[in-house]
């Protein structure tokens, strides 16, 4: 397989880079690199992370639902069939999508 990865961005910024591990299907398993936006939208992906370790239902929808109102693309860094995510995750270095 050949390696793909792609650039995250919300609008025209750029959030960082994901390298494809695998596809576990739906999944696309990444490595996630930060870029110059990261900071403005970390706390979200922070506060999605923890709700889903929590269990707690309404903690989880709440923090998935602010990450789904970004408005994220993920841009291939070779080709040209831009992605949006319809669920990402993102912790420390690793990144998990699917669309």
């Amino acid at each position: 397989m050949a390696s793909r990865s792609w650039v995250l961005k919300s609008d025209d910024t750029a959030l960082g880079s994901l390298s494809l591990i695998d596809i576990d299907q739906p999944w696309f398993r990444c490595h996630f690199t930060p870029g110059e936006g990261w900071e403005q939208v970390r706390e979200l992906f922070e506060a999605q992370a923890e709700a889903v370790d929590s269990g707690d239902q309404a903690q989880m929808i709440e923090a998935i639902g602010a990450v789904r109102g970004l408005p994220l693309q993920l841009h291939p860094q070779e080709g040209d069939e831009t992605i949006t995510p319809v669920m990402i995750q993102i912790r420390g270095d690793k990144a998990n999508f699917r669309y």
